[in-house]
């Protein structure tokens, strides 16, 4: 089970970016005598996660939308609990779109539970 605040997401959402992070950043500076200086530091925050809805395990409109809401929050801090790790997290919104979902089939009436694929960009705090 995958819960953002108070928002139930299916259990099967593809955690895509989970092994593209690195735990150390490094500025590199050149001497006038042309050695280097590398300054190394540990992140602590800013971890990507990206969340993916796929045709087999999908979101539903009524998520979407709750997704959308929590998405316009300004400074919007939420907690997530995945694969039975806690994170705070925001949405990435300097990486646009934050959120991009569209139904999988476009009904003329759609209800709240049909089906919604796409990504959910987070990032930890």
């Amino acid at each position: 089970m995958i819960l953002l605040n108070t928002l139930t997401l299916p259990a099967g959402l593809l955690w895509s970016d989970e092994f593209e992070v690195t735990a150390i950043t490094q500025s590199i500076r050149r001497r006038l005598d042309g050695g280097l200086t590398v300054y190394p530091r540990q992140l602590t925050s800013g971890r990507p996660i990206t969340l993916e809805a796929t045709p087999d395990h999908w979101l539903t409109r009524a998520d979407a939308r709750e997704l959308l809401t929590m998405a316009a929050v300004v400074g919007g801090v939420f907690d997530l609990s995945l694969r039975d790790q806690a994170f705070v997290v925001a949405f990435r919104h300097h990486d646009h779109p934050a959120l991009d979902l569209k139904p999988m089939i476009d009904f003329d009436f759609p209800a709240d539970s049909d089906p919604v694929i796409g990504t959910i960009k987070l990032m930890t705090l």
